[in-house]
């Protein structure tokens, strides 16, 4: 094995892992992310892996829609988000009280959605944008992990210009959601959604994160850590 020694690959790699480590989900948001930086956030998920064995070209099948804050549109968008975020809190929670044994499966996640229902989503008013990710549906079902590759090049991309995102799972769920998906000019029910919020971190973020990694690997069929 040659071990890399360019000195101007080893600080792309430094590079790379550092944004990786200082990756953050921001909560809290103040001030603008200046449209270029934005730019740059957004054609990141354009370069993410797309699921090509669907039959589905990149072109056909994924499209990005930013809303600004303070438009009609985003608005509109945190009105449906909220309306839908009540929606499920009431769901979840009458199912918990209802049927018992599920509130040991289902019990935290019931109480944290309960709790955004009843505050909101911070980042929705303080975000300067909320971007959402369509990827169209196909066969093999790979839309929602297209997505996931979506999100993170725009979550690595955010972190390395400084700038704070917040994934917003509840997009998800509005794929079905005739209002919303009027806002992206896009079919009810043929498209799967993920969605984020971006703007400038109202706090420094915290130091690197340290992780014990090799609690989380397995060399499978060997007794030593490495390859010999």
């Amino acid at each position: 094995m040659t071990v890399m020694t360019d000195p101007q690959q080893i600080t792309r790699i430094d590079a790379l892992e550092k944004v990786i480590r200082s990756r953050r989900s921001c909560r809290s948001f103040a001030g603008q992310v200046p449209d270029e930086v934005l730019q740059k956030i957004v054609e990141s998920a354009i370069y993410a892996p797309f699921a090509a064995g669907a039959g589905i070209s990149l072109k056909e099948g994924r499209r990005i829609f930013i809303f600004r804050q303070g438009t009609e549109a985003m608005d509109q968008a945190r009105q449906i988000i909220e309306a839908q975020l009540r929606s499920g809190a009431s769901r979840i929670g009458m199912a918990v009280r209802f049927l018992p044994f599920l509130r040991k499966k289902m019990g935290f996640f019931a109480d944290r959605i309960s709790t955004t229902a009843t505050q909101g989503i911070p980042g929705l008013t303080e975000g300067a944008f909320y971007i959402v990710a369509a990827e169209k549906k196909g066969f093999p079902p790979l839309a929602s992990q297209t997505l996931a590759h979506v999100m993170e090049n725009m979550w690595l991309t955010a972190t390395a210009h400084g700038v704070g995102i917040q994934i917003l799972s509840v997009t998800n769920g509005l794929t079905q959601h005739k209002g919303f998906m009027q806002l992206l000019n896009l079919p009810p029910g043929q498209w799967a959604l993920n969605g984020c919020v971006v703007g400038m971190p109202k706090h420094p973020p915290n130091n690197k994160r340290k992780r014990d990694t090799e609690y989380f690997i397995h060399w499978v069929g060997e007794n030593k850590k490495n390859n010999q």
